[in-house]
């Protein structure tokens, strides 16, 4: 069965960012989570595709939250792209917390390249 990351709106979030504004939270609070069969989530990857600005943009996340419920985090760059990888049993209202510590910045950067940067989400159950 599929999992649930409900509306269009939850889809399709769209956030601005100011030259030497500081981060930008990415994943929207409100988002719906959840599973028609299953009350815990298995893993959540995050991605930031193509970096313009190479290592000196990316994401983060609050990886102290992330521990309380037991969530390991892992954060991996490769050709440009950022992962963050979340594992663990949590409930989706866990999983939805910590998703929505996760953070955008391009804070070295006095001139960030121009253009839209792209961040896909996707969470599976644990089953």
């Amino acid at each position: 069965d599929p999992d649930v990351f409900a509306s269009e709106e939850d889809r399709l979030h769209e956030v601005g960012f100011t030259e030497e504004g500081g981060f930008v939270m990415v994943m929207p609070d409100v988002m719906t989570l959840g599973d028609v069969d299953s009350l815990h989530a298995g893993r959540a990857v995050v991605t930031l595709n193509y970096t313009l600005d190479g290592e000196k943009e990316g994401l983060s996340i609050d990886k102290q939250m992330a521990s309380v419920f037991g969530i390991g985090t892992t954060i991996a760059r490769s050709g440009g792209w950022v992962t963050i990888t979340l594992s663990g049993f949590a409930t989706f209202e866990q999983c939805k917390k910590v998703l929505s510590t996760i953070y955008y910045y391009n804070n070295k950067t006095v001139e960030p390249q121009p253009g839209p940067r792209t961040v896909v989400a996707i969470v599976t159950d644990d089953g």
